[in-house]
Order: structure tokens, then C-alpha cells, then sequence
């Protein structure tokens, strides 16, 4: 296992990070294994938003502008990649009556209302969490929670993708291949060690145990809503997943804190 080329890999499918093309050398294009990446992928997307956070202090920015400027770096580095899958998945399974027109909706490139309020909602909850955590911590622990955040949140993804089968034959996520249970554990430990330095040093036991039940209860809501409206998991729905659980774990900490 070469964790520090699967971390390239990953980061090269979840942001628009530009990465070498020697990470790529025969490579056939599966992330069975390379999700093992995707946490320590986060951690690198999240060095935009820190660096804004540093600045914003030391700038002395109010906290809505720093919350403000490090979301919209996370969306310009990710390609906005996870919110589209959001606002997919909210036009999909609320505009359709059926798992095929839902699948068929959400492939459609068009953002309809319900997309429209899920983006508007994501964006505005992340901000509004921000704002909070910067002016309840120090600049030093609020990089550390948004690192922490980052890294978790994409293992949850891992095990989201491969906890559900594909919902759809020749999608993204179905010709990348379900990630092994292996890979998607080892992910979960990194993202969850992480998640635990970065959370607990911000507000101790209760700042991990919160967000982590919060988020296992929208882990396996969302994942029980994606088996009953689409029997199972796309890229789409991975992309939500990411954006649910960043969600849940902000909230968690907001509530401690």
C-alpha cells in the first residue's frame, strides 16, 4: 500500500488541486483502494480555507467575513464537486415519483428548486457555523476543527460508498469501483483520528462525542433515504453524503461549544 500515492490520486478526484501526472503512472482508473487517501485528501483541501482563517485574524476581519471567505475557498478548491451532488440528490428525490426519473433528474445538469434551496441552505448553515466556532475559539483551533472537518467528513464518505450498492450502472461512482471494506475502514480511522485531535482539542470529550453521534445518526438516515428512493448510492449521493456529514459535525461542535 502506497498511502502517499493514494492520498494524490484521491486528491485529484475530490478537489481541483493540480497533481502530477507520475502519481497517475499505471493507474487504471479505480478507487477501490484509494479512498484509503481520502482523508489525508482533505486535510490538503482544507490548507486554502486555514490560510484564509490565519489571515482573517490577523487582519482583524469580522467573523462573518473570515466564515465567509474560507467556505467559498473550500467550494474554489473542491470545484464546488460535493455541492453539486447535493443540489442533484435534492432535485432527484423530491422531484421524481419514481427511482428512475429520480435517477434521471439528477443526471440532468439542470438545477431546479429544490437544488436551488440545498445549496442556499448548505452554504448559509456552514457559514453561520463558522462564524460561531471563530469567535468561540482561537484562530490556532478553529484551522484545527476545519482540518478535523474536512478529513472526517470524507471518510464518512468512504464508508457511505461502500456500505450501499450502485444505483446506477455506468455512473461515476459505479465505474470507479466500490471501495473495498478495508480501505473504507482505514479511511474511517485516519478521518476518525483525526477528527478526534482536531474536535477534542477544541472543546474536549463532549466536542467528539456529540458531532460523532450526530453524524452516525445522518450517516445511517441518509443512507436508509438513499436505499428507499434510489436503492443504493452514485457520485451524486457521495457528494451529499460529504455535505451532510460536514454539516452534522459543525453543528455538533457548535452545540458543545
Amino acid at each position: 500500500m502506497d498511502l502517499v500515492k493514494e492520498t494524490m490520486r484521491a486528491l485529484a478526484f475530490l478537489s481541483r488541486w493540480p497533481v502530477s501526472p507520475q502519481w497517475f503512472e499505471g493507474y487504471e482508473g479505480s478507487l477501490h483502494d484509494t479512498v484509503r487517501g481520502f482523508p489525508l485528501a482533505g486535510i490538503l483541501i482544507a490548507l486554502p480555507p486555514a490560510v484564509v482563517i490565519a489571515a482573517g485574524a490577523a487582519l482583524d476581519l469580522p467573523e462573518f467575513v473570515t466564515a465567509l471567505l474560507l467556505v467559498t475557498a473550500s467550494i474554489i478548491v473542491t470545484g464546488a464537486l460535493h455541492e453539486d451532488g447535493l443540489a442533484d440528490v435534492a432535485d432527484g428525490f423530491y422531484g421524481g415519483k419514481t427511482s428512475e426519473r429520480r435517477l434521471e433528474i439528477m443526471k440532468d445538469s439542470a438545477i431546479g428548486s429544490y437544488g436551488t434551496l440545498a445549496l442556499i441552505i448548505s452554504v448559509l448553515l456552514r457559514i453561520a457555523f463558522y462564524m460561531d466556532i471563530l469567535s468561540e475559539l482561537s484562530p490556532a483551533a478553529s484551522i484545527a476543527v476545519l482540518v478535523a472537518t474536512e478529513a472526517a467528513s470524507r471518510a464518512v464518505l468512504s464508508k457511505f460508498w461502500q456500505t450501499l450498492p450502485s444505483a446506477r450502472s455506468g455512473g461515476v461512482a459505479d465505474r470507479a469501483g466500490i471501495p473495498t471494506a478495508d480501505a473504507a475502514n482505514f479511511a474511517l480511522v485516519i478521518g476518525g483520528i483525526v477528527f478526534v485531535i482536531g474536535y477534542g482539542a477544541a472543546g474536549g470529550p463532549f466536542a467528539v462525542i456529540v458531532p460523532a453521534c450526530l453524524t452516525a445518526l445522518v450517516f445511517y438516515g441518509f443512507s436508509a433515504l438513499c436505499r428507499d428512493k434510489i436503492g443504493g448510492q452514485t457520485g451524486d449521493t457521495l457528494g451529499a453524503m460529504q455535505q451532510l456529514a460536514t454539516i452534522s459535525l459543525l453543528l455538533g461542535l457548535v452545540i458543545v461549544l
